[in-house]
């Protein structure tokens, strides 16, 4: 039992940074086999086809990261403090797990292509925590009405790029010093920024705000 549990980690592992270097078209089975030291059987006896293999990588990686997401947030807060914990919290997820930025960027270019249903829906459950945060803040008269696809996109989106533009950043010589990745995958003071800004854009300005009791 614990031998399988043994294999199909090691599995995950090798089968998520291939995915996130080459996305679903350019992964290769044999490759997966060869670099976990296992054959092709065993990949499939364990864990299926390459779809399965890929929604398996995709749903393991989202559960760990976002399964008990709304979880972490204090009820009890207020919808500005809830935003900046949420946005904090995918940071983090984010940081230790670096093949998430890679594999949705190769998700947008083939247009969901490979996308499994079942991660959709938990993208869908991020985006309505969202939703109720920022209906919150309109309650509490201090968000303004705001779409939450472009917030979502100015917290997701921006660290999806900050994360996968580090190695061109990095190794292209037109980049100077001052456009070059801090080191870690994303430093806190991006996330600082991120804050701030998306707080920005959805505060009303202080002379329409409404203060509830």
């Amino acid at each position: 039992m614990n031998k399988k549990i043994s294999t199909k980690d090691k599995i995950f592992t090798v089968a998520a940074n291939h995915f996130a270097d080459f996305g679903f078209e350019g992964t290769r089975m044999d490759k997966i086999a060869k670099q976990a030291c296992v054959n092709k059987a065993s990949i499939y006896y364990n864990i299926g086809n390459k779809e399965a293999l890929y929604a398996m990588v995709l749903n393991r990686s989202f559960e760990e990261g976002f399964g008990a997401f709304h979880g972490t947030i204090e009820p009890n807060l207020s919808a500005e403090k809830k935003l900046e914990a949420y946005i904090r919290h995918i940071a983090s997820v984010l940081e230790r797990n670096p093949v998430i930025p890679k594999i949705m960027m190769h998700e947008q270019l083939s247009k969901g292509r490979h996308l499994p249903e079942s991660l959709a829906k938990k993208i869908v459950q991020m985006l309505d925590g969202l939703t109720s945060i920022l209906n919150q803040g309109k309650k509490e008269g201090i968000f303004d009405v705001v779409d939450t696809i472009t917030i979502h996109f100015m917290i997701f989106g921006t660290m999806l790029f900050q994360m996968t533009s580090s190695p061109i950043r990095m190794e292209k010589k037109a980049f100077s010093n001052k456009y070059r990745p801090d080191s870690g995958v994303l430093p806190q003071r991006v996330t600082d920024q991120i804050v701030q800004c998306v707080l920005r854009a959805v505060k009303k300005e202080k002379s329409n705000v409404i203060h509830t009791k």
